[in-house]
């Protein structure tokens, strides 16, 4: 089991939430969700903390350095790390 993220364009920009990849299928990916206050998926499903999914493998990507979060423009609430603040919806 690998921790990646989940890369959403939204509103205020790209969003990466963190979540432990626990198995694949060939188009899907199964993940775990990290992050504590949940997330908002793109078809309005909202999925709880420690919640199992299946969401796109074009969706997970590798968590992004600390110091390229803010710097190539990307927004996200959680700035000091994943789970450490609360995201700012």
């Amino acid at each position: 089991m690998e921790e990646k993220c989940i890369m959403l364009d939204t509103w205020a920009g790209r969003r990466y939430y963190a979540v432990e990849v626990i198995g694949e299928t060939p188009k899907k990916a199964r993940v775990r969700v990290l992050t504590p206050g949940g997330i908002m998926l793109p078809n309005r499903r909202y999925i709880q903390h420690d919640e199992i999914v299946l969401v796109p493998k074009k969706a997970i990507c590798d968590m992004p350095a600390e110091s390229h979060k803010v710097e190539q423009g990307y927004y996200d609430g959680h700035i000091y790390g994943f789970g450490v603040a609360v995201d700012a919806r």
